[in-house]
């Protein structure tokens, strides 16, 4: 457990994982931020590394409990959460641990186009922690786009395999691919294979037709070292509709191995009380549409003020203007 100070906490975790941090990180890496502490000065700061260094690993690790509580993650959402919208959120609200980018499709001829790129330039995304995500039924395809964001100074990469839209699933990509098992197992070897020194996310639904699948994807995806399963219990036909399949959930919490996200359904502050009561061993839960509707809901959950109407205003004016600024024509923009 690596201990350092710095007054750029983005910034030095790039350096870190980039191999031009601190001498024992390089080698060891990816690195992931699990415990921070503001000080009041540089000085002050030295001090509370040098004194959180003489800790024993297990006392190390009780800081970092202490401090986590239930992280939150912002559900990618093709359309909606691109750059313009996370600076402003981040900017008024915050209250979010990651933001997960609408999915990038790396191309046949191994790019990415313009409008993509725009959206991971990391000057943009400078003082959030963004994960890229990725689309593909190809394991070549993702292991070259996860390169390019890894020469980028991005240390993870999402793969998707829960987007529902048929005209992505017509092409056995998204939620489209689990309902071929074998491709499937094809793709993900060669990104584990190829992809050691990178951290690899997957967010899934639980099949494409029928709830029976979810037990034979489960135990594939227990081959793969896997950073976390971010699980949304609906299979590809249900869309957003219905209830969401608990059992599904609680089934992956008997018989997976790795680290587990719930996604889906968490609208509301109480929703997620409910949940934390339900799973008080699950740390961290992606929210989408209910950020949507509350953008103070992340701000909400860590005991902050709701959302102000002056708040809104301004968030809704900044939000006009820098679509205004990226796209072109009335529709587009509203």
């Amino acid at each position: 457990l690596y201990t350092g100070a710095t007054c750029d906490i983005p910034r030095r975790l790039a350096a870190h994982n980039s191999g031009k941090g601190a001498k024992y990180t390089r080698g060891r890496g990816p690195v992931e931020l699990i415990y921070t502490q503001a000080c009041g000065t540089h000085s002050q700061a030295l001090r509370r590394e040098a004194d959180v260094k003489k800790l024993t690993r297990p006392q190390k690790w009780e800081l970092v409990r202490e401090q986590a509580g239930l992280r939150y993650e912002l559900a990618p959402m093709e359309g909606i959460t691109g750059l313009v919208f996370r600076q402003m959120h981040h900017r008024y609200f915050g209250g979010v641990d990651r933001y997960f980018t609408p999915f990038l499709s790396p191309g046949q001829n191994g790019t990415f186009n313009k409008k993509e790129l725009a959206q991971v330039r990391p000057e943009d995304n400078q003082g959030m922690e963004v994960v890229p995500q990725l689309l593909t039924n190809r394991g070549d395809h993702f292991v070259w786009a996860a390169r390019e964001l890894q020469a980028r100074g991005y240390g993870e990469v999402n793969f998707n395999l829960g987007c529902p839209s048929g005209t992505v699933t017509a092409k056995r990509k998204g939620s489209g691919l689990l309902a071929y098992p074998e491709e499937l197992e094809r793709c993900l070897d060669e990104i584990f294979d190829s992809l050691p020194d990178m951290r690899v996310s997957i967010k899934t639904r639980i099949g494409k037709n029928d709830p029976e699948e979810w037990e034979a994807l489960l135990a594939l995806y227990g081959h793969y070292p896997i950073h976390e399963l971010i699980v949304h219990p609906r299979i590809q036909k249900e869309f957003y509709k219905g209830t969401v399949h608990q059992d599904a959930f609680d089934r992956a919490l008997a018989v997976y191995p790795g680290r587990l996200v719930y996604n889906g359904d968490l609208f509301t502050a109480a929703d997620v009380a409910a949940f934390q009561g339900r799973y008080p061993q699950v740390d961290t839960v992606m929210v989408g549409r209910g950020l949507m509707a509350d953008p103070a809901l992340g701000r909400r959950l860590r005991g902050g003020a709701g959302a102000a109407r002056q708040e809104l205003e301004q968030y809704h004016d900044r939000l006009l203007e820098g679509y205004r600024q990226r796209l072109s024509g009335t529709p587009p923009v509203l």
